[in-house]
């Protein structure tokens, strides 16, 4: 898949994050405001039963209590004999006293004789003297308690219950009432199970402050919201201008958070496909000049011998020539593809066993021809001693080879190219030193790039593709080793590298 496709298939992902079917901050904000909502609700229900299940057991402590006190006082006022309707003080007093708690505690409070009619309550307080009997009440005379429920506060000594009356669920508080013994009759008190007023007030306060609280809310999970979707939108934003081969677009990142690495590592690909779309670039470039130049020469001098410009005297010096060209076209093209097999771990390895002093003095017999047209020196041969290691021999062969083909086509003629080779404990140390015209500083750290000559600080190499020294770094450093130029620039350069003895590759590649 090419980076252009890569570009815009992480662009339509993005895309289907950030736009699906809604723009991303109003599901983002609908998501986080319905949550809030919903706990919100929660708590606010959880709390309303709480308050309303400890209300309801302090009133039903509080009937409790009343009528536990209003039967002490009717014990100690009323016999077994007096357990009527018939007028009395003592009567008169008690009906107060049960108006007077009725209307405190809200609750209806009375009295009643064995039989469970009803004789006491609030609304037959204030009855005369003369009259002879107790006011009549319109609420309790035609109402008779069960015998169920007077035998239950007989038995039992007291009754919490509750009850329907009229669809309404109640609180029904029974304690008898004794004298002498002997259970003279039953006070009971009834009230509603309800919400209550002080629960009412504790929700209406709770519904106020949830209001105020939800525009708070909703305030801070607008800007929250929108502090998430931002740096995805920029992303989305970014894949779009990305696809089209515009990698200036950046990020803007704020923080340490996962957001934050998120945009640095968006932004960290930005810069790495810009280098990379550059570096194409250039490729492309260097190499159809590369492939144009010998292509124009092969293409001149085999027209001008067809259509007999060049005289038959000189085509086959001409013909040499394109010969010599298209030999420079394969080592092009060869480069290119070992190149192509490192790159991408297809170019396989296979280490072995090998003396490297031996392999050195082959490759300088193979510029035996060359060394002696230049009457260039070569020294240190003599301190070559048997070393081996476990490599890749092509590999290292290759390596070798490229830069004793650079030291001789920079030695100055009369020079000298000298040899080093030192064993150490755990890997191997070569050098190749050559006389002549060096590399400045600025440019050592550029001579292991692709395409790159140092044709301003060295004689011009024409013949080169600037591929060499590339492909010898990338060779050593996939057997675990180190390359480095070293110059001055006004009288030598010198090449270093260094191999572990035992084989132990970077990186290799994945079988699937």
């Amino acid at each position: 898949m090419s980076v252009k496709n890569k570009l815009i298939a992480v662009k339509n992902y993005i895309a289907e994050v950030i736009v699906a079917n809604t723009n991303i901050f109003t599901k983002y904000f609908v998501l986080f405001a319905a949550i809030f909502l919903v706990v919100l609700t929660v708590l606010g229900s959880s709390l309303f039963l709480l308050v309303n299940n400890y209300m309801a057991n302090e009133r039903a402590n509080l009937l409790k209590n009343n009528t536990a006190s209003i039967s002490n006082t009717v014990e100690n006022v009323i016999s077994i004999e007096d357990m009527n309707i018939n007028y009395s003080l003592e009567k008169e007093l008690v009906c107060e006293t049960l108006s007077t708690i009725s209307q405190s505690i809200e609750a209806d409070i009375f009295v009643c004789d064995l039989n469970g009619s009803i004789l006491f309550c609030s609304e037959r307080a204030g009855s005369l003297p003369f009259s002879g009997t107790m006011l009549p009440c319109s609420k309790h005379d035609n109402l008779k308690m069960n015998s169920t429920i007077i035998n239950a506060v007989a038995e039992k000594g007291e009754i919490v219950e509750t009850t329907h009356i009229l669809s309404l669920q109640y609180f029904v508080v029974g304690k008898p009432i004794i004298s002498d013994g002997k259970i003279i009759g039953s006070v009971f008190a009834l009230a509603n199970t309800g919400i209550q007023s002080l629960v009412l007030e504790f929700l209406r306060i709770f519904i106020i402050s949830a209001f105020f609280c939800l525009i708070l809310a909703f305030i801070c999970i607008y800007y929250l919201t929108k502090k998430i979707v931002t740096p995805l939108q920029q992303m989305s934003k970014a894949a779009k201008q990305f696809s089209v081969g515009d990698f200036s677009y950046r990020v803007k990142t704020t923080g340490n958070d996962e957001l934050a690495d998120l945009g640095n590592a968006f932004n960290d690909m930005a810069d790495a496909l810009d280098t990379l779309e550059g570096s194409r670039r250039s490729f492309v470039s260097n190499v159809s000049h590369e492939l144009k130049t010998p292509m124009t020469s092969i293409a001149g001098f085999i027209d001008g011998i067809l259509d007999g410009t060049i005289p038959k005297s000189k085509q086959d010096y001409y013909l040499d020539i394109v010969s010599t060209e298209i030999r420079r076209l394969s080592r092009l093209v060869v480069s290119m593809l070992n190149m192509s097999k490192i790159e991408s771990g297809d170019l396989e390895m296979k280490p072995s066993k090998y003396d490297i002093s031996d392999q050195i003095i082959h490759i300088l017999l193979t510029f035996e021809q060359k060394i002696e047209n230049n009457n260039i020196q070569i020294k240190g041969l003599e301190n070559l001693k048997p070393t081996f290691i476990v490599a890749d021999p092509d590999m290292i062969y290759q390596a070798i080879y490229n830069l004793f083909d650079n030291a001789v086509k920079f030695t100055d003629d009369g020079g000298y190219i000298q040899v080093s080779l030192k064993e150490r404990s755990t890997d191997i140390k070569v050098s190749i030193k050559n006389s002549g015209e060096g590399i400045k500083e600025e440019e050592l750290s550029k001579v292991f790039e692709r395409f790159y000559k140092v044709d301003k600080s060295r004689s011009l190499d024409s013949k080169g593709a600037g591929l060499g020294l590339y492909i010898v770094k990338l060779m050593i450093e996939m057997h675990g080793g180190r390359i480095e130029a070293e110059s001055d620039s006004s009288e030598s350069a010198q090449f270093t590298f260094t191999l572990p003895k035992q084989f132990s590759p970077i990186y290799k590649k994945e079988k699937h």
